[in-house]
């Protein structure tokens, strides 16, 4: 348990670096949820379900959030996709592909009216 604790410490430190806030609140969560197993036998079916859904938190922390920052004189928040946070780009067995927002991909949008296409750093034309 101590190997998967570290890996979503460390998802937990990479997705909220820079943010006192949710890191401190983020490991009080993780504590209290590690202190609420503490006395689980090491071993048997529901110790490697416990492991395996420590795993899936940490999977999920490093390529299924993404997280903005405020634009100060903007007000809204940019975010940068990055590799990971693409299905399959890190086991190599999905080649990632993300549509990029456009002014066609806007128009098909249920709920345009919650994004707004500030800059395209390229995609199709």
């Amino acid at each position: 348990v101590l190997a998967a604790f570290r890996r979503l410490n460390r998802a937990r430190i990479g997705l909220f670096k820079g943010d006192d806030h949710a890191m401190q609140v983020s490991r009080q969560q993780m504590r209290a949820e590690f202190d609420k197993n503490r006395n689980m036998p090491a071993s048997g079916p529901e110790w490697e379900i416990m492991v395996a859904g420590i795993d899936e938190a940490a999977d999920m922390l490093r390529h299924e959030i993404v997280r903005g920052n405020l634009n100060e004189s903007s007000g809204r928040y940019e975010v940068k996709i990055e590799r990971q946070h693409v299905k399959g780009s890190d086991t190599g067995e999905v080649k990632p592909e993300i549509e990029p927002i456009t002014e066609e991909t806007y128009k098909r949008m249920k709920d345009p009216a919650s994004v707004e296409v500030t800059k395209s750093c390229g995609g199709p034309k």
